[in-house]
């Protein structure tokens, strides 16, 4: 009788599928959680425009409320745009590679922030302003 033998097949290309998918629902996760922000922060500053104010101080609070929450969505875009550029990325077997330098991205900075564009030393270089 011949023992059965067990071979594995695909199991790296299986799990880094499921790698991408888990990565894929967070970044999808993610971008709907900011058009849902941002829809909010529309749906506010739109309404506190139509508050027919007589008072000075008023009608200055609801602009400078306005003011904030239309910040707030630029912010929420740029963000936006960083996840959007991660979900391409990872379409296109870029992901985890670091903009700048072409090295991997540390697992534990894309778990963190997993739409990081750069290692942890481009990011610093970023920051300072001194990335070529």
């Amino acid at each position: 009788m011949a023992k059965a033998r067990r071979v594995k097949v695909g199991t790296k290309t299986a799990a880094r599928g499921d790698r991408n998918e888990a990565i894929r629902q967070r970044l999808l996760s993610q971008r709907q959680e900011i058009l849902d922000l941002y829809q909010h922060d529309l749906r506010v500053g739109k309404e506190s425009g139509h508050e027919a104010s007589e008072d000075i101080v008023d009608r200055a609070n609801n602009a400078y409320q306005r003011e904030f929450m239309f910040n707030l969505s630029g912010s929420e875009r740029r963000l936006l745009r960083q996840v959007e550029g991660a979900l391409e990325r990872l379409e296109l077997g870029d992901y985890g590679t670091c903009d700048h330098c072409r090295k991997p991205i540390g697992a534990k900075r894309l778990k963190a922030v997993p739409w990081a564009r750069y290692c942890v030393e481009c990011q610093e270089k970023e920051e300072r302003g001194s990335l070529d």
